[in-house]
């Protein structure tokens, strides 16, 4: 085994960090799962008062969205956002921790039948989804019927918590593909009839393509348009929201195909705005659990990739609605 370079060791503050969720761990596994879900929306709407820069963000966001919010919709959107991720931060202990039985009492899904056709195909299938709902309990509910996905995902900065995180996740057969060569990973996957994950919703910085998402231009990974466009691959979406009773849906929609007419540049700009437009008509249902306190639009038109022009018409979009 080669030697462990001074820079992976884990410093104070992993070892503190690793100490704190591990005590978090113990005490919040031995709550009913009511009681976790009462403590998480109070501890997110303490991170609300607390959390000043987050709390901007997030308004910020919503003012800037054109979903027509006035002042009061803006700050009851962002409290009910702070309190959903609370409860997330919180109930992910007990979903990692789940097996199939209660999994199923917990989470309920939808459209099995969708991934079952999207597999037939047998050349793999892409998975498009965001940081909406419930993302944890999707991919194990999923993955606890036999459904596994290969989700990209960068590592956490801290090694000590990464390989216990990494086991949880995959302990009904899912896997993490590292966002560092993500797209060899990810191509590997789909030539082996795999279903792919992409959390279509994250700045690309200057390695995007530039569409339109809540009426702005935002910065967005290409790499599962390029992949569906150039190889053929069916897309699904998956969808997931929390319930009034304490459960938690899954919904997988229908598979569709991206358009292709042989322009590749413009081909993958299309499927790009189309995946993207189908995880805003999401947030436009329903604002508030999606993850408003991501600096989405950091990245400029003018940084990185020009936006396309002309633009493509509006008819490429359609099937994006």
């Amino acid at each position: 085994m080669a030697p462990t370079s001074p820079d992976s060791r884990p410093s104070f503050r992993h070892r503190a960090e690793a100490g704190l969720y591990h005590l978090v761990e113990g005490i919040v596994s031995r709550l009913p799962w009511e009681t976790t879900l009462t403590l998480g929306r109070g501890l997110g709407r303490l991170a609300h008062a607390l959390d000043r820069r987050h709390r901007a963000v997030v308004r910020e966001n919503l003012r800037a969205a054109d979903m027509g919010l006035d002042e009061a919709q803006v700050r009851a959107i962002s409290l009910d956002c702070f309190e959903h991720f609370g409860t997330l931060a919180l109930t992910a202990i007990h979903l990692l921790r789940m097996d199939e039985e209660e999994l199923g009492r917990r989470v309920k899904v939808l459209g099995i039948e969708n991934y079952d056709a999207a597999k037939a195909g047998g050349k793999g299938f892409i998975v498009l989804t965001g940081h909406y709902g419930n993302w944890e309990a999707t991919a194990l509910a999923l993955s606890a019927l036999g459904r596994t996905l290969s989700v990209i995902g960068r590592e956490l900065d801290n090694p000590l918590l990464e390989p216990r995180l990494r086991e949880l996740r995959g302990r009904f057969g899912n896997e993490v593909i590292p966002k560092a060569g993500a797209f060899r990973g990810a191509l590997k996957a789909l030539r082996m009839g795999k279903a792919v994950g992409f959390l279509l919703d994250q700045d690309a910085l200057t390695a995007g393509v530039w569409v339109k998402f809540l009426g702005r231009w935002a910065s967005t990974f290409p790499s599962a348009g390029l992949l569906a466009v150039k190889y053929g691959l069916p897309v699904v979406q998956l969808r997931s929201w929390p319930n009034a009773d304490g459960t938690i849906t899954v919904s997988v929609e229908p598979p569709f195909q991206v358009p292709v007419t042989g322009d590749l540049d413009r081909d993958v700009w299309t499927a790009t705005q189309i995946m993207t437009r189908k995880i805003e008509d999401e947030i436009r249902r329903e604002p508030r659990w999606w993850f408003w306190m991501h600096r989405r639009f950091k990245t400029r038109p003018g940084e990185g990739n020009p936006l396309p022009a002309p633009l493509p018409p509006d008819e490429w979009l359609l099937n994006s609605r």
